[in-house]
């Protein structure tokens, strides 16, 4: 343009630089104006683009552009070697088609709580205590620390700090989490770490990036069911992983490997959701050198390796990695509070930068703010604290929880987590697990049933029974219950 503004047509068209629209947007806009005017009759032709533009003091490209707007609107139609016309009137009379439904399919398969949640809600009545959720204590929650660093974030970060962001995540936060990385024998820097909204968006990226239609997945069995339900979605194909009280088992994990090839081997080592289970050093190690040799990638959930009893956590798989075929994860719902919605993602190599590329489509970045205020807090004294004092209200639960278990259901092997909040109860042949659940409601605790536990939806009957919100009196009452409930059934 080289006015500010066109002078008008003889038809009322004109622009105007003055205006915030885009110039062909102004130009399909006064278009249809004149149109619902009259001056532009149904069927009629349009000006040519090169004399629209000549009219206009204005390039083709805007007329072309504006041309194609048009017609995107049903306000015109494009007759090659002839122009653009007035488009007839849409009939007003035509009933709306409803009966079209989008094909949903793959979204369905990830429902591996359908019918369970719903079960759970049904079973609800007043005094129930509930063993199902697998809920982090809220008492643990550092509200008060948590709520001096978010201040300290909006009284002393510059305004630039909350513009856009790096992908990946704030630089600050990447570095914290690299140092932690590093203190647990992994070759860390900041550069290796993608900040992403919980463990459940990480496992999607690294789904998006890995991942076809009936790509075969070697997983653990039982192991955590949100993980698996990206992965259903995927449509893919399950192998299972036996496992023990330790953990997987690095035998079976070399025999699934040669056998499958799977693409991806998914893995929770520490805080084993749902067995609590705590994954030795040496089958990590003997593990990651299984996938190199057959040429599988490991996705590691690495959430709450800080809530462990015993002994002090061991290191990531991905300490153990040496050529960037081990993605570790974690989420931070469960070790500091959930509204955190914060996790990470560290990979290193090209599979790094593909990541990095499946995260700017999902969300582009995730809230800095809650990352700046995160960093301040695991910066300050306040976090040490809290993660020692959450280990020590946990460990004083589980064992008063274990304990009563013991006691109420004298029959069954009750194996005492060495991470997490969640105890797994296997159950005798001849017990269902919906039998079990069943006898559980009438007596006013609830289970959470193994099925979406298991990668195939099917396995021996157990339950998952989580401690970590109850205090110790509800936890050792739940476990009476639950002794009755399947006394009757035993």
């Amino acid at each position: 343009m080289k006015a500010r503004a066109s002078a008008p047509t003889a038809d009322g068209l004109t622009l105007d630089q003055r205006d915030p629209r885009p110039l062909y947007v102004q130009l399909a806009d006064r278009i249809v104006e004149a149109i619902e005017r009259g001056e532009y009759a149904p069927g009629e032709r349009l000006p040519s683009i090169r004399e629209l533009a000549r009219r206009l003091d204005c390039a083709l490209v805007t007329v072309s552009q504006a041309y194609e707007l048009l017609a995107a609107r049903g306000r015109a139609a494009a007759r090659p070697g002839k122009g653009t016309f007035v488009a007839a009137p849409a009939a007003r009379d035509e009933p709306f088609a409803r009966r079209w439904e989008p094909d949903v399919g793959r979204f369905a398969r990830g429902s591996r709580l359908e019918g369970v949640m719903e079960r759970l809600t049904e079973a609800s009545e007043p005094g129930a205590i509930s063993l199902a959720s697998g809920h982090p204590a809220p008492e643990t929650f550092p509200l008060h620390d948590f709520a001096r660093a978010f201040h300290r974030t909006l009284l002393d970060d510059c305004a630039e700090l909350m513009q856009y962001r790096s992908s990946t995540g704030d630089a600050d936060l990447c570095a914290k989490l690299a140092e932690l990385l590093r203190g647990r024998e992994c070759a860390a820097a900041a550069a290796d770490v993608i900040v992403c909204s919980g463990a459940q968006q990480a496992a999607d990226i690294v789904a998006t990036v890995l991942l076809d239609e009936r790509s075969v997945v070697a997983s653990e069995s039982p192991t955590y069911w949100g993980s698996l339900g990206v992965f259903d979605a995927r449509g893919v194909t399950y192998v299972e992983v036996r496992g023990d009280e330790d953990g997987v088992r690095a035998d079976d994990v070399e025999r699934v490997f040669a056998e499958y090839r799977p693409r991806l081997f998914y893995v929770n080592p520490i805080a084993q959701n749902p067995t609590g289970a705590v994954l030795p050093a040496r089958r990590a190690k003997h593990i990651v050198a299984m996938a190199r040799r057959y040429d599988v990638v490991v996705l590691e959930d690495q959430t709450g390796w800080q809530l462990t009893y015993d002994a002090p956590a061991p290191p990531p798989l991905a300490a153990h990695d040496t050529d960037g075929r081990v993605i570790a994860m974690e989420s931070l719902s469960k070790s500091i509070f959930p509204a955190l919605r914060i996790g990470y993602l560290y990979a290193k190599g090209g599979i790094a930068q593909a990541l990095e590329a499946a995260k700017v489509r999902a969300d582009v970045f995730t809230s800095t703010l809650t990352q700046r205020a995160l960093w301040r807090f695991m910066e300050s004294p306040a976090c040490a604290r809290h993660f020692r004092s959450t280990r020590a209200l946990y460990r004083r639960r589980r064992d008063a929880f274990v304990s009563a278990l013991a006691e109420a259901l004298p029959w069954a092997d009750v194996a005492s987590p060495g991470a997490g909040v969640n105890v797994w109860l296997s159950l005798p042949p001849r017990i269902s697990t919906r039998a079990a659940f069943d006898a559980c409601a009438r007596e006013g605790v609830l289970v959470m049933p193994a099925e979406p536990f298991y990668p195939t939806r099917s396995g021996p009957p157990a339950l998952r029974l989580s401690f970590g919100h109850l205090a110790e009196e509800d936890a050792r009452e739940g476990a009476v219950r639950l002794g009755r409930a399947l006394g009757r059934l035993y």
